[in-house]
């Protein structure tokens, strides 16, 4: 797989995620909440740039928000996905935007424990959220917030 530049709506996923599970303040603001997004996003566009030796800069991020809950699912394949195309340049282990998807991560488990229990899978031991249909049909790239907003059954 090769490294690509998440849509704007994959970075309201995860702001918005990072504020509906605590990693950052709930109420930083709509200027807060669209600065998390910028630097999330430059940290994107940071290492696509690295991967390629290319200079392109990250367009002006606009915040969209929702009242909804999002799927802790797609939430964590976002993030999964997020750090896949961020960590291709030497100072993503370092980065605030890692920090907060290791976070991100440690608190959606946190709040729904029956994901983060571990097991037996294909290649070994892994999540148990990683062996659940819903983990195979979550869009590995977001391209609207609405991607992460369970369907009403």
């Amino acid at each position: 797989m090769s490294a690509w530049i998440v849509s704007s709506g994959h970075i309201d996923v995860l702001v918005h995620a990072l504020a509906q599970y605590e990693v950052v303040a709930p109420d930083l603001g709509a200027e807060g909440f669209r600065a998390l997004g910028q630097k999330l996003w430059q940290e994107n566009h940071t290492s696509v740039n690295y991967r390629y030796s290319e200079l392109t800069e990250s367009p002006r991020y606009q915040l969209r928000t929702t009242e909804a809950t999002l799927d802790p699912i797609v939430v964590l394949k976002a993030a999964a996905c997020f750090d896949y195309q961020s960590c291709e340049h030497p100072g993503w282990p370092d980065s605030e935007a890692n920090k907060l998807m290791e976070a991100l991560h440690t608190a959606v488990l946190a709040r729904h424990p029956k994901l983060g229990e571990r097991v037996n899978w294909h290649f070994g031991e892994t999540y148990r959220y990683c062996t659940l249909p819903a983990w195979e049909s979550a869009p590995w790239g977001i391209d609207v917030l609405e991607d992460a907003i369970p369907v009403p059954a």
